[in-house]
């Protein structure tokens, strides 16, 4: 994570590191849940930035490893993607369902359900009437993604230490 200084009140991180280790359906959706639960446990060190009499500055970190400050992820999306098959369509569709689609819909949703971003993808059209009935799923998928996803972390970081560790950082 780098750090960019915009003015005295304003820092922008540029977070580096989306690696896939396997491609199995709904990239989109399962990459922006990883980002937004990675951002949730996100800790950046408190900086202090300090100036002596001749202007030169000087980056101090505290020693204190909880001396920290957490990102707000209350307006972080999580994509929900909708594929098309003839007159419905279908949310975290199957290898076989996604074959059967000729047009897919990714909607980019906030917990509240605010739609931040819409792609389609697929060789086929999505009629307006279509566009309006996935979008509406989406914003209603979305809200109870986040509320799922939220319930997990706070879990999970209420366990602290306790926590299981599982794959290659167990």
């Amino acid at each position: 994570m780098a750090s960019v200084t915009l003015s005295e009140a304003e820092k922008v991180y540029i977070v580096h590191g989306v690696q896939l280790l396997e491609c199995g359906g709904n990239l989109f959706d399962a990459i922006s849940i990883a980002v937004k639960a990675a951002l949730f446990n996100t800790r950046i060190p408190r900086v202090r930035v300090l100036e002596d009499e001749e202007g030169s500055k000087d980056i101090e970190l505290s020693d204190d490893p909880y001396d920290c400050i957490r990102l707000s992820v209350e307006n972080v999306p999580c994509i929900v993607t909708l594929c098309k098959i003839g007159y419905r369509h279908v949310v975290d569709a199957t290898l076989q369902e996604e074959a059967c689609s000729l047009a897919s819909l990714l909607v980019s949703v906030t917990s509240k359900g605010v739609v931040t971003c819409m792609r389609k993808v697929g060789k086929g059209s999505l009629d307006p009437e279509s566009i309006f009935e996935m979008m509406e799923t989406g914003k209603r998928v979305g809200k109870v993604l986040h509320a799922s996803l939220q319930s997990v972390v706070h879990k999970e970081e209420s366990l602290g230490p306790k926590r299981q560790k599982v794959g290659f950082l167990g």
